[in-house]
């Protein structure tokens, strides 16, 4: 339960990070980029490597690793040009309920995770209580098929990357080391795709500004926590790895939502305090079931 935990905590400090640089006027783009080599590097240190090893890591985890940190950089980009298009409410929601496709994903290919009528009721309940939760009006109006299609596009992406991760995972990465090794192998692949973007840049210099680093370097260690303890968890609590996945992003929404009621003082409607409520007591019966 402890890596379950520590890969909840360590999305919602990435959050929160994602909340102050808006507070302390750092572009978001540059942490991002420094946040990519800052988790790779990371992952490269604790799974001790060495040019040697690297060299000699499974050909088949290349792939999956190339997918997913690919995806990462894509998605965030989309999540931009959602938000602007399709609207906050719109992409909030396709964001956090892209967890269903692991979810499901996990018992098709799992062996050790079966269905059942419980579990399936279990897994509808953190799907609501994580929809109310971070439900929102629409604050504007959407015009054409291909804005709807931005959401339903992250909505697929974002999932698609959370199942390739279970697939690695029930396959290939069975330790706390192999864990660290597959991080490095797929935020190197992020922190390629994020060199292209420096070039981009019309104020390269800013991305060397303390607060930039400080936040890029702390984003870096937390994207690589919660990754690295995601896959610990799943390894641990192989038997429920649906409920493994349902309860990591109740957590991060229950907690996010929480921090975000008491330290940014944000305000939700009475749908969101139902899906709190809810995600509450989801959360306490996922436990339990676990």
């Amino acid at each position: 339960m402890i890596f379950l935990f520590l890969s909840i905590l360590s999305s919602v400090v990435i959050l929160v990070i994602f909340k102050l640089t808006e507070r302390f006027d750092i572009p978001i783009i540059h942490p991002i980029i420094i946040n990519y080599f800052i988790a790779s590097g990371f992952g490269y240190y604790n799974a001790d490597l060495t040019l040697e090893k690297v060299a000699q890591m499974p050909v088949e985890w290349v792939w999956p690793a190339a997918i997913v940190g690919s995806l990462f950089v894509f998605t965030f980009f989309l999540i931009g040009l959602s938000t602007r298009k399709a609207g906050i409410a719109l992409t909030t929601v396709a964001a956090k309920m892209s967890f269903v496709f692991p979810m499901f994903f996990s018992i098709l290919i799992d062996a050790k995770d079966h269905y059942s009528t419980t579990k399936l009721v279990l897994l509808f309940m953190a799907i609501a209580a994580v929809f109310l939760t971070v439900y929102k009006k629409r604050q504007k109006r959407v015009e054409s098929l291909f804005i709807v299609l931005l959401p339903v596009m992250l909505f697929v992406l974002l999932g698609f990357a959370d199942s390739m991760v279970k697939f690695s995972q029930n396959y290939y990465i069975k330790d706390e080391n192999a864990s660290s090794a597959f991080s490095f192998l797929l935020f190197g692949f992020s922190a390629i795709w994020s060199v292209g973007l420096i070039f981009f840049q019309k104020n390269k210099k800013a991305i060397l500004k303390p607060k930039t680093l400080l936040s890029g370097v702390l984003m870096g260690l937390a994207n690589f926590g919660s990754l690295y303890f995601l896959i610990n968890a799943l390894n641990e609590l192989s038997l429920n790895n649906s409920i493994v996945f349902a309860l990591n992003n109740t957590g991060v929404v229950l907690m996010s939502v929480i921090i975000a009621l008491s330290l940014f003082r944000e305000r939700i409607s009475i749908v969101n305090k139902v899906g709190i409520a809810l995600s509450i007591v989801t959360f306490g019966v996922l436990i339990a079931f676990l």
